[in-house]
């Protein structure tokens, strides 16, 4: 999974102009971001080999022919380890074999990172607002900081998470991100209308990592 190619040239831009357009509106920062994953998971496909190589093994055993070559005793364990990596690392496999408690932790380090190194906890009145999505865990979560959740009810971004991961999964991601930035202008310009000396804090562009 590429995060950089998921969006076209103009799909970034239309989500960029969502941006612009939604901090037209209030002083808040709004900052979109995809990534590919949030972790490795190499434990899935070193689980993987292990299986594989432990079914090979027990293959080989059951079918063991004590006048074969030995070369075709040793190419089972070998197989089986080499099909159990392979496997687990297919997207739609490893996801399903990772704990969603591990998922959602790793996603919630993943955004909470983002958040400090891209400086949403440097803007002015501290209303830097991150919307990130990870391709490989099919997640989306949205980070807002003290200065919003100080005004924002519990459960305010849920709508937005529920806009972009519906789009996401329907291969609708670039109008997804723009219905999600806008709904959060919305509730941004609610507590948080532009000021007369309002300056842009943070970048536009959509935020792509590996």
């Amino acid at each position: 999974m590429n995060a950089e190619k998921y969006f076209s040239a103009e799909e970034k831009e239309r989500i960029r102009q969502a941006v612009a357009a939604a901090e037209q509106r209030t002083s808040g920062e709004i900052v979109p971001m995809i990534v590919a994953a949030c972790r490795p998971y190499a434990e899935i496909e070193l689980g993987g080999l292990a299986a594989g190589l432990a079914v090979g093994t027990l293959a080989a055993l059951f079918l063991h022919d004590p006048w074969g070559p030995v070369q075709t005793q040793l190419s089972l364990p070998l197989t089986g380890g080499l099909l159990g990596y392979i496997l687990c690392r297919v997207p739609a496999i490893k996801r399903r074999l990772i704990p969603n408690a591990r998922i959602g932790e790793a996603v919630h380090l993943r955004s909470l990172a983002a958040f400090t190194a891209h400086g949403l906890h440097y803007t002015r009145a501290h209303t830097g607002i991150l919307i990130f999505a990870s391709l490989f865990e099919h997640r989306v979560e949205v980070l807002a900081d003290r200065g919003i959740n100080e005004k924002v009810q519990p459960g305010t971004w849920d709508e937005v998470v529920r806009i972009l991961t519906s789009g996401l999964k329907s291969n609708n991601g670039c109008e997804a991100f723009c219905r999600a930035i806008e709904r959060c202008g919305d509730i941004l310009a609610t507590h948080f209308p532009r000021q007369p000396d309002d300056r842009d804090e943070l970048r536009d562009e959509l935020v792509t990592e590996k």
